[in-house]
């Protein structure tokens, strides 16, 4: 099955996501889950928004390093998941959409996490998302996407095609439908006015964490020293 479809039969039944999104990433979802909670989380008692928090999987990482979490997701059963998973910890728990982030308090968390979520919205829906996102953040807090992406070269595009070939033959028959990993997440960061700090990929550069800052006016984004 394409990842995409993957996904969104699996967000229908989530007791079956988690052994999904390990199938779907060849076993790499967990090493990504532990970047971005170390990433979002560098210090106990930091406050973090998590847009599209899933069965949980990233959420109980970041409450496990100390961090107090609003977490929103659209889906409930996802979210019911979520709740079970973790059953201690400082966590607001929000049934809601990505786009009604803008309901939440401005500069309030000292980082914002999207994972794995980005890559099914629309390019609008994106834009909007992330600039809401940084307002939200603090001065010196961080934005922490990590999703699936095109790789950078064609080398390793073609590997990931070889690689995921059997997802996406049964996703087509299945969903009629083929992934769409992000195409220029980094572009779409800057353009939402964030600096980009660091960035790292699995599987071939076919997944990709990315951490950014809101923009300093007063400081060239070259010092970032970052390509993405």
């Amino acid at each position: 099955m394409s990842s995409l479809a993957l996904m969104r039969w699996l967000e229908s039944a989530p007791s079956r996501y988690d052994a999904g999104m390990r199938a779907i990433t060849l076993g790499r979802v967990d090493a990504l889950h532990d970047a971005v909670a170390s990433a979002a989380v560098p210090r106990a008692s930091a406050r973090v928004l998590e847009i599209g928090c899933g069965t949980g999987a990233v959420t109980k990482r970041m409450v496990a390093r100390g961090a107090r979490v609003t977490a929103i997701e659209q889906n409930p059963e996802m979210l019911e998941q979520a709740r079970a998973r973790v059953a201690s910890g400082d966590v607001e728990w929000i049934e809601c959409t990505a786009s009604e982030i803008d309901s939440l308090p401005l500069e309030a968390f000292d980082a914002v996490v999207a994972s794995l979520c980005m890559s099914e919205m629309s390019t609008d829906e994106r834009a909007f998302v992330l600039d809401q996102a940084r307002r939200r953040l603090r001065t010196d807090g961080c934005l922490v996407l990590a999703d699936e992406v095109r790789p950078r070269t064609r080398a390793r595009a073609l590997l990931v095609i070889t690689l995921r070939a059997p997802q996406a033959a049964v996703g087509w028959l299945v969903a009629g439908s083929l992934s769409r990993p992000l195409r220029d997440p980094g572009g779409e960061i800057r353009r939402a006015g964030f600096v980009i700090t660091d960035r790292r990929e699995w599987l071939a550069g076919s997944l990709a964490m990315i951490v950014a800052r809101p923009r300093d006016p007063d400081r060239a984004e070259a010092r970032a020293g970052v390509r993405a």
